[in-house]
């Protein structure tokens, strides 16, 4: 390999990490207050207390704080306590044309889980995440809202079952004459 083409794969890796970096920086859902109140509204609400499960069908819609999350369907398991009234939720399961949208980015899929215990969401089938014109895809994703990590796994359906991207490039920013080695051009 010359030295030129060498260089270019090296900026090249250099700037897909900073975009990557750039993602998870700017994610609103870092450190994401899961204490907050769940908001759920349905078109239908079944209620199987003894299982510890309210299943909610039909233009799901749930809300905490700035992220809205959208489904099919949603189950929500949660465990009741004596002497305390509201119950205890530990994971919705989210079926069916998954929305998770929040004031920075979007991420969709067939299917979703908020473990709320680890504060965890994890989407799956077909996932597409997008923040500003920078757009990742594969098959699972894996996000930490404590810490901002994401993990995100290749598409098991496509050709070769790799992990997709788009990244806004800034535009180059310009130079003036001070910026010029002595002695010559650049």
């Amino acid at each position: 390999m010359n030295r030129t083409l060498i260089q270019t794969i090296g900026a090249g890796l250099v700037a897909l990490v900073v975009s990557t970096s750039a993602l998870a920086a700017q994610s609103v859902l870092k450190n994401h207050d899961t204490y907050q109140p769940l908001d759920i509204s349905a078109d239908r609400l079944e209620m199987k207390q003894k299982q510890g499960r309210a299943i909610f069908k039909g233009a799901v819609k749930v809300v905490q704080g700035n992220m809205t999350l959208t489904a099919d369907s949603l189950t929500v398991f949660y465990a009741t306590e004596k002497g305390v009234e509201n119950p205890s939720i530990s994971r919705l399961n989210a079926e069916g044309g998954v929305q998770l949208v929040s004031d920075s980015e979007s991420l969709s899929g067939d299917w979703g889980v908020y473990d709320v215990d680890r504060r965890v969401i994890t989407v799956g089938g077909n996932v597409t995440f997008t923040q500003g014109q920078s757009t990742l895809k594969g098959d699972r994703l894996e996000f930490d809202l404590v810490s901002g990590l994401a993990k995100l796994d290749g598409q098991s359906g496509s050709e070769d079952g790799r992990v997709r991207g788009t990244f806004s490039v800034p535009e180059k920013k310009t130079t003036d004459d001070t910026d010029t080695p002595k002695g010559g051009s650049r």
